[in-house]
């Protein structure tokens, strides 16, 4: 009976590490990888009519991280963050309304993704300190006034983790569309509803790799919660109701961590992942723009 008890546990130890190396190599990694969601035709060619600005910044770890600039004659910047397998051409639905509201606007290719160089993402982790980076570039070279953050899912969770850190007072605001609470819940809740397995021992393992291989850990760091209860600018927290991938009940946990008396709440029934502003546009328009001049005022 002991030999059969300790089959199956050498077993179940021998799928739990193969499951956190696949998750690190599949999810993590992403030199080998080709991103590229959102990037749609009518965004290419949207792109090749207008003029924008290649730019670049040396990331505190010495990687060369790219940006598209689009000045508006406007010191009124939002920097717009895009999501986990996208680049900043997937943003361009976002960009336009920005732009024809007056903003200049900054696209960031987060760490991996796009024209940035690193072969890993850190899911907000690491990224977060590219953003107080570029946020300095764009007051130092671009004279930026006033600064919005936006950023949709990973890249909402970027923006969150950013606001948490001690930023520029340019920095006016945080508009997070349906960016998830932590690293860590993230994968529990998409490891047991999508894979349809127990998160643990997988993501002690997946930690102990992440730890070891690129210096931040998997289950404490890219805590959300934490950095939104630290943040001194008004967030505006949005999110799909039917939402599957981030669930909804995150956006719950993080409004009412944010303890920034001017924080707004906007939720729309039926929207799934990154569908807030395909189901209800004028809403969740009215609400950005609000949002923004409230915070400008």
């Amino acid at each position: 009976m002991k030999k059969i008890i300790s089959g199956i546990i050498a077993v179940l130890a021998v799928f739990s590490a193969y499951a956190a190396v696949t998750l690190n190599k599949k999810y993590l990694r992403t030199g080998s990888q080709k991103f590229s969601s959102g990037v749609t035709k009518e965004n290419l060619e949207w792109v090749s009519r207008n003029k924008y600005k290649d730019t670049y910044l040396i990331s505190r770890d010495g990687f060369c991280l790219h940006g598209a600039l689009f000045p508006n004659n406007s010191d009124n910047w939002v920097i717009a963050v895009h999501g986990y397998d996208s680049e900043w051409r997937g943003m361009i639905r976002y960009v336009r309304r920005f732009l024809d509201a007056g903003y200049s606007v900054f696209l960031p290719d987060l760490r991996g993704f796009g024209m940035s160089d690193d072969k890993r993402t850190t899911m907000g982790h690491l990224e977060r300190l590219d953003m107080l980076d570029w946020i300095n570039k764009l007051i130092l070279e671009q004279r930026a006034k006033n600064i919005i953050l936006f950023g949709v899912s990973m890249g909402a969770a970027t923006v969150m983790l950013t606001a948490g850190e001690k930023i520029p007072a340019n920095v006016k605001a945080v508009i997070e569309d349906c960016g998830y609470s932590s690293v860590r819940e993230e994968f529990e809740y998409n490891i047991m509803h999508t894979v349809h397995l127990p998160p643990y021992p997988i993501l002690w393992i997946s930690d102990i790799i992440t730890r070891i291989n690129d210096g931040w850990s998997f289950l404490r760091d890219g805590d959300c919660v934490s950095a939104v209860k630290r943040a001194k600018v008004p967030i505006c927290f949005i999110h799909g109701e039917s939402d599957t991938f981030v669930p909804f009940s995150m956006v719950y946990k993080l409004y009412n961590s944010c303890r920034n008396k001017d924080k707004k709440l906007f939720t729309v029934p039926g929207a799934e992942h990154t569908e807030a502003c395909v189901k209800a546009p004028e809403e969740y328009w009215e609400t950005v723009f609000d949002f923004i001049d409230k915070s400008l005022a």
